[in-house]
């Protein structure tokens, strides 16, 4: 009887003993899940920035083009009659916004990798969230 009590009381010891531990680490492993959410919101933020940027590049680079298409037409039909002054004039303007619309392609570029990392980064974040909340 002694045995069976002193066996108990060890077994209640060790129990008690355990608890701070195993507390500790259900708040540590809430904390993760805690820091994984925040980095989850913060990868959103920067998807729906890439998808602004994308957008208004792609605006602007509709507006170039057309400002480029005119000044096509403008030249041809300064050429149409005679006006090579004029027509060099548009060449030079068209050149320029021609330029602007390869910068601008190549914004557009550099948006849509930014957009593919951000996306990649937060299905990663999601991934790791939900490891992390499924050991609570």
């Amino acid at each position: 009887m002694k045995y069976l009590a002193f066996a108990s009381a060890i077994a209640a010891v060790v129990t008690l003993g355990s608890a701070p531990t195993a507390f500790a680490q259900e708040g540590k492993a809430i904390e993760r899940v805690e820091r994984d959410n925040r980095d989850i919101r913060h990868d959103n933020r920067d998807v729906r920035r890439d998808k602004a940027d994308l957008k208004t590049d792609r605006a602007k680079l509709k507006e170039e083009r057309a400002e480029r298409n005119a000044d096509l037409r403008k030249e041809e039909r300064a050429i149409e009659h005679g006006n090579l002054k004029a027509a060099e004039k548009y060449d030079a303007r068209r050149r320029q916004e021609q330029k602007e619309i390869n910068g601008i392609k190549k914004d557009i570029r550099n948006d849509r990798a930014d957009l593919s990392k951000d996306k990649t980064d937060r299905r990663r974040d999601i991934t790791k969230r939900n490891k992390d909340a499924g050991k609570l």
